[in-house]
């Protein structure tokens, strides 16, 4: 019994103490709070009102319409925004040159089928970042052989930076390249019928090469079939006489794709084709570009705060925000000027007296 009862009292004991460090927490708290209010109040005693800010080129001037609520231009809705620069362009720049940074040095493939559908070959890339199923390939060089095979070891580097010597005609390259972007395959010919992934492959040949196939047996599908239809090589030669009337400098663009040579010592090589990225712009933070900001109402009591921006180009205050705002409380707030911005500053009032203003873009 008296176990029990020492037991007891330690846990009474425990219980007083800590009851009384929460006690002391919770007066250290209050004592803090009670002093960012103080202060909060020390704030709004500024003498600096609505009237307006003068701080040099800075200077914000106040005027009957400056207390009018703006809301941003009508025509600038529908539109997306966000706290980043806007000046991410339009227009695409293809970025070639990352992804030939990116190309892996060697990969390993197996080849499955020969012919392909609709294609040379196709192959599966067992690793690195090509790896893939059932890709579509093309022969550059019909002197040597590949079969159904692997996997296999290929050497891989751009189609326009292939090695000295290696191909007989490699300043038609950028030929070959728009051939693969004209997604021949299905496509109706000027000669009637449609082209066949076998006439694609003639004409790279034909470009590339300094002789082209004799029998052509894995040109057709069902193979050896190529010499029963002399059409083949009178399309096969619109494809060639297409891409030297149009490819002649051709660099593929965003979205489009870039051929990628894959080469296995000794044995044929080929190319498969892979799309260009478009290059990733940097933010650039020119003048007047933020058209969107997400702020959070940090003081202990509710306030009213109005905040402001210059209108356009001149010295006047425009009214972009008015609520009273709670403690905690998030809220945004968009420019509104012409392009949805709001210049260099934003200016914030609490009550009515000037707080503080933020820059938002670099000069």
């Amino acid at each position: 019994m008296k176990k029990n009862l020492l037991l007891l009292l330690g846990v009474a004991v425990m219980f007083f103490s800590c009851q009384n460090e929460s006690t002391e927490a919770e007066e250290q708290q209050q004592t803090a709070i009670e002093a960012e209010i103080a202060a909060e109040a020390d704030i709004l005693t500024s003498e600096i009102e609505v009237a307006g800010i003068d701080e040099g080129d800075d200077a914000l001037q106040m005027n009957a319409e400056s207390e009018i609520l703006v809301k941003r231009p009508s025509k600038n809705s529908g539109l997306t925004f966000s706290t980043a620069s806007k000046s991410q362009s339009t227009q695409c720049e293809a970025d070639i040159e990352g992804l030939v940074a990116s190309l892996p040095e060697t990969v390993s493939v197996n080849i499955n089928s020969k012919p392909g559908d609709n294609a040379y070959f196709n192959i599966d890339i067992l690793d690195t970042n090509l790896a893939a199923t059932n890709v579509p390939a093309w022969c550059i060089d019909v002197d040597l052989g590949l079969g159904v095979e692997g996997p296999l070891d290929f050497s891989v580097y751009s189609s326009y930076d292939v090695p000295e010597g290696k191909y007989e005609n490699p300043q038609n390259f950028d030929l070959v390249n728009w051939i693969l972007n004209q997604d021949y395959v299905g496509k109706e010919s000027a000669s009637g019928g449609t082209y066949t992934f076998g006439q694609v492959q003639w004409a790279i040949w034909e470009l590339l090469d300094d002789r082209n196939c004799i029998s052509c047996t894995f040109l057709t599908n069902p193979t050896g079939e190529w010499r029963n239809d002399p059409t083949n090589i009178t399309k096969g030669q619109e494809i060639v006489d297409a891409a030297q009337a149009n490819g002649e400098g051709f660099v593929p663009g965003c979205g489009e794709l870039l051929g990628v040579v894959l080469d296995p010592a000794g044995k044929q090589p080929i190319m498969i084709g892979k799309e260009v990225p478009a290059k990733e712009e940097e933010c650039d933070d020119c003048k007047g570009d933020v058209d969107q900001l997400t702020m959070k109402f940090d003081w202990h009591r509710a306030k009213r705060v109005r905040i402001y921006q210059k209108k356009e180009n001149t010295c006047w205050g425009a009214k972009v925000f008015d609520k009273v705002l709670q403690p905690g409380e998030e809220f945004s707030i968009e420019g509104v000027n012409h392009d949805g911005s709001f210049g260099k500053y934003v200016y914030i009032y609490i009550d009515n007296c000037y707080y503080t203003k933020i820059k938002l873009t670099a000069t």
